[in-house]
């Protein structure tokens, strides 16, 4: 999975133009990249929800995901959770919006790629690769001894 790269002024506009509907659908796809960036296979429902109900909750969690995400994978990135949760208490969610989609857009113009585990495999993320490949996932098998 790659993220998408977003240009911020778009959205911003885009959810004046719209009343705030694509506000919600940018949410919703934060939250998801946020999430996705700790574990493929993780669909990020809490953190969605929280988004739409409570938005400053949803984007602290997601935040705190995307951060634990970039330390195993070894990108650099500072935890802004706390930020986010004042920022969204104080009314300014839509300055959550923006300095969340910016960190997407610095891993995403990075070319990293995360793959999806093997069905039934424990999620290990590794180091993202360069683009147009996919992280590697090796079937763990344990060696008996005999």
């Amino acid at each position: 999975m790659q993220l998408e790269n977003r240009n911020i002024v778009k959205c911003i506009l885009l959810t004046l133009v719209t009343c705030g509907i694509y506000g919600i659908v940018w949410g919703v796809k934060l939250a998801r990249d946020a999430v996705k960036v700790k574990d493929v296979n993780d669909d990020g429902l809490v953190e969605i929800l929280l988004v739409l109900f409570l938005p400053f909750v949803g984007f602290f969690l997601a935040e705190r995901k995307l951060n634990e995400g970039c330390q195993a994978c070894g990108i650099e990135h500072k935890d802004n959770s706390v930020l986010y949760l004042v920022l969204g208490i104080l009314g300014l969610g839509i300055v959550d919006y923006c300095l969340m989609q910016s960190d997407l857009n610095k891993i995403a113009d990075a070319g990293y790629v995360f793959a999806a585990a093997p069905a039934g495999a424990p999620y290990a993320p590794e180091a993202p690769v360069a683009p147009a490949q996919e992280v590697p996932f090796e079937n763990v098998e344990e060696k008996t001894e005999e």
